[in-house]
């Protein structure tokens, strides 16, 4: 036994539909799904933290997410999901695993998206797999690399940017609003946001990182709160 298999066996033990836990025995992928974003994200504060313990911790509780769906899954088990990553990186590292040669970073990139592009070859658009459910900067960040990709970003987000300076293009009517953000937290400016879209994509051209620009920032703005606290 190894610490994988018998962590394979608690969850099996809190699923079991007799001696269980009745919590984990209700659970769907569903219910879950907001336990493994928030588990991203406090994997994500422990790698920036640059703490190993907390790193040590966070990535068990992503792994334990990992293994629960699986132990819930009709139609697979753990080692199917290992079995799939599996082949799948070797599918995607030719340079490695195959006779395909990349010495640069930039040419791990060329064989990986090749072999990326050989396996969803029934995609019908660029965006095809961008979640919907991302938050909207780190969306907005995937998108820009698929048109990056394509080759005409500049373009389109030309276009997004004159659409949204047009008139008419401001807030969302207070019919729509009202819909939008139910809590009442305030309207949707289609404007605004095409102006944080424009910043977005000139940071990427400038060679800033946007994600970990405003998470920094961010992280600045509570240091400051929390200062605030002691004075």
């Amino acid at each position: 036994m190894t610490a994988v298999s018998d962590l394979v066996a608690v969850v099996d033990r809190l699923l079991d539909p007799v001696t269980g836990c009745v919590w984990n025995r209700e659970q769907t992928h569903a219910s879950l799904a907001r336990y493994a974003v928030e588990e991203s994200y406090e994997l994500v504060d422990a790698i920036d933290s640059g703490d190993d313990v907390e790193l040590r911790e966070e990535l068990g509780d992503v792994l334990y997410q990992v293994v629960l769906h699986a132990g819930l899954a009709a139609s697979f088990d753990l080692e199917d999901v290992a079995a799939d990553a599996r082949d799948k990186m070797v599918r995607r590292h030719p340079h490695v695993f195959g006779d395909e040669r990349a010495d640069t970073v930039e040419e791990v990139v060329r064989v990986w998206r090749a072999a990326k592009a050989a396996e969803k070859s029934d995609r019908r658009s660029a965006f095809d797999g961008v979640p919907r459910a991302m938050p909207p900067l780190e969306r907005a960040v995937k998108l820009l690399e698929r048109l990056e990709e394509r080759g005409d970003a500049d373009r389109v987000v030309a276009s997004v940017l004159s659409a949204g300076s047009s008139p008419g293009s401001g807030p969302v009517p207070e019919d729509r609003a009202a819909r939008a953000v139910p809590d009442g937290s305030g309207v949707v400016d289609v404007s605004w946001g095409a102006t944080v879209l424009g910043s977005v994509a000139a940071a990427r051209d400038a060679g800033i990182d946007p994600i970990a620009s405003l998470r920094a920032a961010v992280t600045a703005l509570e240091d400051a709160g929390r200062a605030g606290e002691r004075a």
